[in-house]
């Protein structure tokens, strides 16, 4: 929070609580409380120096018509009491409205975006109507903010901001690459997925294309580029003729990389490059606030070590598969794996390698089951997969992959290579059970029979 933020909170009956908790010594924000009598009666004088005004949500139509004049150029936001229904919260009658108190972190997304669009409007060399176009984009910010309360709605609230850049530059995609946690390498985050088999695309050439304008933090334009996609068993496929990239850039860091690709009739203007580059800021930062949302909630439902879903999760997320199961008539089925031995390598090796050993089993079991797949660490050296829509004789080739693989794999920890097996019980929805906890059990028993007959196999539930 290096910029400083002038708030401005109007109220009826008592004062507000905007943020949840203290501003902390030295924040540059400066909030400021108003009156609503007081306001609406006083000479209106008018305060151009406030980002953004609060205001309830619920009231005269003449608050909201005179707090603009008092407050000309600040972005106004009404606000409800974050115990109102869901109902109160969203776009009503043109007025953004949010749920209050704001935690800090939440704040500090919401006026760093509204900081950056109203920079852009107030660029006096700004080609004409770009100001509405910022106006626009906001909107859409603001309820890609707003959609940090729901995660069912993350991932549609960014594709509809995707599309309204797509739909103002008129082109035919827009990518949005962001950097691997904890890595260096892009990952295609985010597409409107217009293009089929775009992967080709980024296989053969665009991973160059946005490496470099990762690494050198300016712009890329071409319109000159030619690149088929060839479409499968002879069907027609499509050309990339133009590439617009811009980089995402948030508190100077260099996040990712955005991409539009094929202006529709012509070629992408320096006025496309200006706007773009201009939208990137509060575009990094509505998917920041994406990131950092997502990240919160994947550590209450992660295994802090294996990266996997935890036990916790594991069981709403198996219970819920159950009834859905039963109400369609559909199958799935439930893999118990015990590591063989794993108590040898705490006791030879010590817990550090044991620990790790433990990390890398979760990696492998993710690299071997398929997406629609959940792998949870269930506790200690004991991992669950849930295999949705999956018969048992499915689940008896999954299970057996799942075996194989680890039969066949070195384990690595700092300079030792340790070789384990493991076993394996399978169980299977509606088969040998209508409830999550049976399918549990009956997978757990069905894995010490196979551990207790010969390790490094697979038994089936009864």
């Amino acid at each position: 929070m290096s910029e400083v933020y002038k708030i401005g909170v109007v109220f009826r009956n008592q004062t507000p609580e905007i943020l949840d908790e203290p501003l902390p010594a030295g924040s540059p924000w400066q909030i400021e409380f108003f009156p609503e009598d007081a306001l609406l009666h006083a000479p209106a004088a008018p305060r151009r120096d406030f980002l953004v005004v609060f205001i309830p949500s619920a009231g005269s139509s003449g608050l909201r018509a005179h707090v603009p004049r008092v407050f000309p150029g600040s972005q106004v936001i009404g606000y409800v009491p974050s115990g109102a229904t869901a109902e109160s919260a969203g776009m009503h009658d043109g007025l953004m409205v949010i749920p209050i108190p704001l935690s800090l972190s939440r704040a500090s997304q919401l006026l760093d975006g509204i900081a950056s669009v109203r920079a852009g409007r107030r660029n006096e060399s700004l080609p004409r109507g770009q100001g509405e176009d910022l106006q626009a984009f906001f909107d859409s910010f603001i309820s890609i903010v707003e959609s940090t309360w729901m995660s069912a709605e993350r991932l549609p609230a960014m594709i509809s901001l995707l599309g309204r850049i797509l739909r103002r530059v008129r082109a035919e995609e827009c990518l949005i690459y962001l950097r691997e946690e904890g890595g260096a390498a892009l990952h295609r985050a985010f597409g409107t997925n217009n293009i089929q088999d775009i992967e080709l695309f980024e296989e053969q050439c665009n991973s160059a294309i946005v490496d470099r304008v990762m690494r050198s933090g300016t712009a890329y334009l071409d319109n000159d580029f030619r690149f088929e996609i060839r479409a499968p068993f002879g069907a027609q496929g499509c050309f990339i003729r133009s590439i617009l990239c811009i980089p995402l850039v948030q508190r100077g860091q260099r996040m990712g990389v955005m991409e539009i690709l094929n202006k529709a009739g012509g070629t992408f203007t320096e006025e496309d490059r200006s706007l773009m580059e201009m939208l990137s800021r509060p575009l990094s930062v509505a998917i920041h606030s994406i990131q950092m949302y997502d990240g919160a909630e994947r550590l209450t439902i992660t295994d802090d070590l294996t990266k996997l879903y935890n036990f916790r999760y594991l069981m709403q997320y198996l219970e819920a598969e159950v009834k859905r199961c039963l109400r369609y008539k559909k199958k799935a089925s439930l893999l118990f794996i015990d590591m063989d031995g794993f108590k040898q390598v705490n006791d030879k090796y010590g817990h550090l390698i044991g620990s790790q050993v433990l990390a890398e089993m979760g990696q492998v079991l993710r690299k071997i089951v398929r997406e629609t797949d959940v792998v949870g660490r269930y506790g200690g050296d004991e991992f669950v997969v849930v295999l949705p829509e999956t018969p048992l004789n499915g689940a008896l080739v999954i299970a057996e992959r799942i075996r194989r693989k680890v039969d066949d794999y070195t384990f690595v920890a700092k300079d030792r290579s340790v070789h384990l097996t493991i076993s394996l019980g399978v169980a299977n929805c509606p088969k040998h059970t209508l409830t999550a906890e049976g399918l549990i059990k009956k997978a757990d028993a069905a894995m010490y029979r196979a551990k207790e007959l010969s390790k490094n196999s697979i038994k089936v539930a009864v």
